[in-house]
């Protein structure tokens, strides 16, 4: 593993761990909200086995700062592209969790012919698509953390993250008919997003399925992240050996 660092337009400092450079195909993954690209450590070793992986800490989160006054997810979706350009990489696969699956969804509708495949765990694009409760405590949180900003460091960049969970997508029925990759939506038969949400998002891409983990939560990719990455990586080695 290699720690690096890109300086993007605005002047944020995005860090990001690379591993396994010889294999052409690459991977980036995308953490979820309020974590990190340390987030994925026990599960890289399924994927640096057949991809040359980077994984990101997103702006504002881990190692990343951010300049701007707020986190906004159209300044992350950049933050990817840019990314993408220095690596000389004409095009990627995309895994992401939670916040890191919507960020991907958004980049795939603004950059479709740069992206050749996505899994999505557990992604929301719309409040309506996530159990009510998940809504009371971030709001709860957001109340909290806004109150300790002033005196707490910690509190003022949590409020900042915070802010990207509620970020409207503004993706529409149309943005993902236009979604070119190949596309695997991830959810736990308990998981906060409802499966009805993520089934009607997979009607709407084209080329997608969806994928039920028994007996699992929306922190799968935490609480058994090995089991996880076993049953998505025979869907991403179809995508590069196809």
């Amino acid at each position: 593993m290699i720690t690096q660092s890109i300086n993007v337009k605005d002047g944020t400092k995005i860090v990001y761990d690379e591993y396994a450079s010889e294999h052409t195909e690459t991977l980036f993954l995308l953490h979820g909200n309020g974590s990190s690209a340390k987030y994925f450590k026990r599960q890289i070793a399924e994927y640096i086995s057949h991809f040359h992986v980077i994984a990101i800490d997103t702006r504002g989160h881990g190692r990343s700062n951010n300049v701007k006054k707020s986190i906004e997810i159209l300044d992350i979706v950049s933050d990817i592209e840019c990314l993408r350009v220095k690596l000389n990489l004409k095009h990627i696969s995309i895994l992401g969790y939670s916040d890191g699956a919507n960020i991907a969804v958004k980049y795939a509708t603004l950059y479709p012919n740069r992206v050749i495949q996505m899994v999505l765990n557990a992604p929301n694009l719309s409040k309506k698509g996530i159990y009510q409760i998940l809504w009371w405590l971030d709001s709860i949180a957001q109340f909290i953390t806004k109150v300790l900003a002033p005196i707490s460091h910690y509190a003022e960049r949590r409020h900042k993250q915070l802010h990207v969970m509620s970020e409207p997508l503004n993706i529409s029925r149309k943005d993902l008919l236009l979604i070119n990759s190949r596309t695997l939506l991830v959810i736990g038969s308990f998981d906060l997003v409802k499966r009805r949400h993520i089934e009607r998002i997979a009607e709407l891409i084209p080329n997608s399925e969806v994928m039920i983990i028994p007996r699992h939560s929306h922190f799968i990719t935490y609480t058994n992240p090995k089991k996880f990455s076993q049953l998505v990586m025979p869907y991403l080695l179809k995508g590069i050996y196809r």
